[in-house]
């Protein structure tokens, strides 16, 4: 027992011992370390090891319970030109500290944690990267230190082990178009200067949050030249509570810095490619459900070129349901799967979904992986064999051939047996067929031999575009399309839409005219182009032997001639907008112009009072850059006409007020003929004929219309008939396009002229305003004449009665009623 005992005390007055001397070691060694001159080794070191500048707060030391220090505001400079002062900030840095390392000019960090750094990244649209750091040379600075002088800049910073919690990382990469920012909840980085450090990340936005776990090879900022540097990383994505995605990286760099000399293999599924978007700020990317991908990436660029250039070895995609829509509006698919087991095997596609309403496959066969991707980074330069074949519900359509290349050749063939169109229209039994070919490396396409048949279009011709071939080298499209048969209405979807009841339609939103027009995209391509058509039907119309030429060179564009034989009139005119100035120019010489109501309304901002084939013939100009400019602007006279088209009799009833409205209803109304003759100049339109004639009502007058205000001063005599009574009542209409403020219209006296048809014994017909207005609004150019004849009414008589007889006839008591109804007798 006394052994033990003195055992126990011989043991205990050992590490009594050690402590002390250890405790002393600790104060001795503290005694020689100048807390200053560490700093400023440290500094040098870092400096030279990166190239960059280095800001550090006050060095405190500590010895127990071992040898560390802390170092408040802490500073990594951004690179030159950067966005940022600095690169990496943090409000404080500790660190455990190797003591022996010291002896070889070595400050080693163990345990080394940063207190809510900051990190900016950065690369610009030519490839700079701020995260690319530059050793200098050596930097000798005297360093006071037992009397002596040292390098400061032999000194090294060696880091073994990092621990970060709260960071903010932000990054704008104008090279790829990403930015973005997340914080990093923590990064953990373990034997970091051994041979595979361990990395242990988690993060978040607002979208979501990610972790990442994983190694890689040795960590040396400052190295350029990396021989099978290994990475083998997994990445997790969660948002809104749930796994959205991962993703395994396993191969290696030989470059990381420079993202260089990688083969790496990827393995990874995503729940939906758009909640992955929360993560890389900046890109959209298509909505595809149930994604999964294995590949082998590598790097085909040359060693001694900058930037890298990456090629798929080997590529397995399948997918679930795909949105396409944002590239072809109503397209769906069920799934796409894309394979190609190596480099030189083919890229075979399976796919298969619906376009609007109607089922869709997709299968088909590209190059070979490698001519895939040669031939997308050369831009198609490169030759790319295809075979592709979509069939479904619409029809078939089968593409192959060679795409790119010095010549590429690729036949096109296409059927259906109906094929939906947008408004609502459709091609019936349609075969087209095609033959294409590029050449001089896809500066100069040819399409000849094309040939469309259908129920709505028979046609042939050939196009051409040269890549460079326009003025100042931009594109020029060249050619000749001949048609046989042309049904426009049934190719607009014109035939149902034109039936619609005109009240449910709206004016064009009138800020919209406002808006510049595209005419910088006249400047954008040149055109020479001859359209025909033996008979085209048009607004319910037939014509015969259409012509038109379009020539479109350094933004002036001309449309001379366009000519059609219609039914009773012959369409012609000339057009010209000169777009390469500053403020492009629009004129026009019209002898005939047949134009659907809707749209001529839409683009002159008013309600669509009228429907049908619009006759407009005159000589305008005007210049500017947006819609109001032109419609302002507008000089020269034009006269628009119409028979045998449809009215909105709510349209009417604005305009006219009481004196129609009660007698029109609200909806379309047949309408016998309308015409309008104006002259414009200095912002307004002198309108000397205004005629309208239907079943019902008959209206003429003139007035004037503010071209910038839409003011109206209108003198109109609308005659209304009723069960062979009528009432003619003068108003004047003032307000504007949009809002008519219609109100009876008295004489010089101040009294108000109002005529009767009354009964009589014998009949007559209504004074016909169609032959004089039609002659006026055609400036004496044919046209078709109204189909039905002009409304009658019973002779005039017995007009005394009406103001208070009892015993009046019949046919003034209907007069009295039809003129109180009216609001004109109280």
């Amino acid at each position: 027992m006394a052994h033990n005992g003195n055992g126990r005390r011989i043991l205990l007055g050992s590490v009594a011992a050690l402590v002390v001397i250890a405790g002393g070691a600790g104060l001795a060694v503290k005694s020689m370390l100048d807390p200053d001159a560490l700093r400023t080794k440290a500094i040098a070191a870092i400096e030279k090891q990166t190239g960059r500048k280095v800001r550090m707060g006050a060095l405190e030391l500590h010895v127990l319970p071992s040898l560390s220090l802390s170092v408040s505001d802490v500073g990594l400079s951004d690179m030159a030109g950067g966005a940022y002062t600095d690169m990496v900030t943090a409000d404080s840095l500790q660190a455990s500290m190797g003591l022996m390392a010291l002896l070889h000019h070595e400050i080693r960090l163990e345990n080394l944690k940063l207190v809510h750094p900051v990190v900016h990244l950065e690369r610009t649209d030519r490839g700079e990267a701020n995260w690319r750091l530059s050793p200098t040379g050596a930097q000798a600075t005297a360093t006071p230190e037992g009397g002596g002088t040292q390098a400061a800049s032999d000194w090294k910073v060696q880091i073994g082990s990092i621990r970060i919690t709260n960071a903010d990382l932000d990054w704008d990469d104008r090279m790829s178009g990403s930015r973005g920012k997340v914080v990093l909840d923590h990064i953990n980085l373990s034997d970091v200067d051994g041979a595979k450090p361990e990395i242990d990340v988690a993060g978040h936005n607002d979208s979501g949050s990610f972790t990442l776990a994983g190694h890689t090879g040795a960590i040396n900022l400052t190295s350029t030249a990396r021989a099978s540097w290994p990475v083998a990383l997994q990445a997790a994505f969660r948002a809104g509570g749930q796994q959205v995605g991962q993703l395994a990286v396993d191969g290696t760099v030989a470059d990381p810095d420079h993202m260089k000399g990688y083969n790496i293999k990827l393995d990874g599924n995503i729940a939906s490619l758009k909640a992955i978007e929360a993560f890389v700020p900046g890109m959209s990317l298509p909505d595809v459900r149930r994604l999964s991908l294995k590949a082998n990436v590598v790097d085909g660029s040359a060693a001694d070129k900058a930037g890298s250039t990456p090629l798929l070895n080997s590529l397995h995609l399948d997918t679930g349901a795909v949105d396409a829509g944002q590239y072809l509006s109503g397209l769906t698919l069920q799934g796409l799967s894309v394979d190609a087991p190596g480099p030189k095997d083919a890229v075979t596609i399976r796919s298969q979904g619906a376009w609007q309403g109607q089922g869709l496959k997709l299968s088909g066969t590209l190059g070979s992986l490698q001519q895939v991707e040669q031939a997308a980074l050369s831009h198609l330069a490169d030759p790319l064999p295809l075979s592709l074949d979509l069939s479904g519900d619409p029809g078939s359509l089968r593409i192959a051939g060679t795409l790119g290349g010095s010549r590429a050749v690729v036949n096109v063939n296409a059927s259906a047996g109906r094929l939906p169109l947008p408004n609502g229209a459709v091609i019936d039994h349609l075969d087209a067929s095609t033959h294409l070919v590029s050449e001089d490396n896809g500066a100069h396409f040819q399409l000849s031999d094309i040939v469309v048949k259908s129920t709505q279009v028979s046609l042939k011709g050939a196009l051409d575009l040269s890549v460079h071939g326009g003025h100042a080298g931009v594109p020029l499209v060249s050619g000749a399309l001949d048609a046989s048969w042309v049904n426009a209405d049934a190719l607009m979807g014109n035939a149902t839409a034109g039936k619609a009841d005109a009240s449910t339609t709206t004016p064009a939103n009138a800020r919209d005219s406002n808006d510049a027009l595209p005419f910088d995209r006249l400047r954008k391509l040149d055109a020479d182009l001859r359209l025909t058509a033996a008979q085209l039907e048009f607004e319910g119309d037939e014509y015969h032997n259409a012509l038109s030429h379009i020539s479109l060179r350094n933004g002036l564009l001309k449309v001379d001639p366009l000519q059609a034989e219609g039914t009773g009139r012959r369409v012609s005119g000339q057009f010209e907008v000169d777009a390469s100035g500053s403020v492009p120019t629009v004129s026009g010489k019209i002898g005939t112009l047949v134009l659907p109501a809707t749209w001529l309304e839409s683009k002159a901002g008013l309600s669509n009072m009228v429907q049908g084939a619009l006759q407009v013939v005159g000589e305008v100009r005007s210049q500017g850059n947006t819609a109001a400019e032109l419609r302002t602007g507008m000089t020269g006279h034009l006269g628009v006409s119409m028979v045998n088209g449809t009215v909105s009799g709510s349209a009417l009833g604005e305009l006219l007020g009481d004196a129609a409205r009660g007698a029109l209803g609200s909806g379309p109304i047949a309408l016998r003929c309308f015409g309008l003759h104006m002259s414009m100049a200095d912002r307004q339109a002198n309108v000397d004929t205004i005629g309208v004639q239907t079943n019902a009502l008959t209206v003429t007058g003139k007035g004037t219309v503010g071209m910038a205000s839409q003011a109206l001063d209108l003198h109109l005599v609308p005659q209304v008939m009723i069960s062979g009574t009528g009432a003619s009542v003068p108003l004047r209409v003032g307000g504007t396009l949009s809002a008519p403020r219609p109100k009876m219209d008295g004489g010089a006296d101040g009294r108000y002229a109002i005529g009767l048809l009354l009964g009589g014994s014998k009949s007559n017909a209504v004074a016909d305003p169609c032959p004089a207005t039609l002659k006026a609004a055609r400036e004496g150019q044919v046209g078709p004449e109204p189909t039905t004849a002009a409304p009658k009414a019973q002779s005039s008589g017995g007009a005394a009665g009406l103001l208070g007889n009892s015993k009046a006839s019949p046919d003034v008591n209907k007069a009295a009623g039809l003129l109180k109804g009216l609001g004109i007798l109280k």
